[in-house]
This record gives C-alpha cells, sequence and structure tokens, in this order.
C-alpha cells in the first residue's frame, strides 16, 4: 500500500470516528492515532432546572415554619401553634403577599415577618403547592 492510501485510511477512520461519536454520544474504541487526529466538537452540557419544591422544603426548615406549622414530611418538628400546612394549596398571590409582610396583610397576626426574599417566597410556595 501506497502511503497515500494509508493516509486515506486513517482519514476515513478518524471520521467514521467523528460519526460515531455524534451518533452514539460516545467515544468507541479506536486505535489511539485516529482519536488524536479527529478533532470533536464541544459536547453540550446539559444545566439542570432547579428545584423550586425542595428549595422551598429545606426553606421549611431553615426559616423556622416547621416551628409553628406542623407538615406530614416533618412530623417529628411540627409545631402545633399555626395552621396546618400538610394539605394547603395556596393561593401564590396571597401567600406572596403575606409571606413579603404577615402584618400588613393580617394586623396583629403573630406571624413574624421572615424577611424572605421573592426567591424564597417562590420556592416555598412551590413546596406547599406539591
Amino acid at each position: 500500500m501506497g502511503h497515500k492510501t494509508v493516509l486515506a485510511g486513517i482519514w476515513l477512520a478518524a471520521f467514521l470516528a467523528i460519526a460515531l461519536v455524534q451518533i452514539l454520544g460516545a467515544p468507541a474504541a479506536q486505535p489511539a492515532a485516529v482519536v488524536a487526529s479527529a478533532t470533536l466538537p464541544p459536547a453540550a452540557t446539559p444545566t439542570a432546572a432547579p428545584d423550586h419544591a425542595a428549595t422551598g422544603k429545606a426553606l421549611f426548615v431553615a426559616k423556622g415554619c416547621v416551628n409553628c406549622h406542623a407538615h406530614r414530611d416533618f412530623n417529628h418538628l411540627s409545631g402545633s401553634f399555626g395552621p396546618v400546612l400538610s394539605d394547603y394549596q395556596p393561593n401564590a398571590e396571597f401567600v406572596t403577599r403575606w409571606l413579603r409582610d404577615p402584618a400588613a396583610v393580617k394586623p396583629g397576626t403573630q406571624m413574624p415577618n421572615l424577611q424572605l426574599s421573592e426567591a424564597e417566597i417562590a420556592a416555598l410556595i412551590a413546596y406547599l403547592s406539591e
């Protein structure tokens, strides 16, 4: 075989390796020379969507909601002072106003203003909506 035939074979093998990687999404077992000569485009990195409900569940404990409100997820920690929130289906608009400033919605309430961010409020609503 001439060197042009060998070179053509290497390029063909590299082309097939690239095609195989693009089709299967994983490199096939190829000789090092073929893989070294191939240049692959960078793979797209999948971005996980944030899990707002999981964040809200963590906030339910971290912000102290569990100290006053009973919830089936936290039977061992749950308080009994505030309303039971296990099956509460929140109206997002109302709960947003409530969590921003409870006393503005109901003067004299014993619910403290927890100084929650908009993202924290959204996460808590997502958790309670599950």
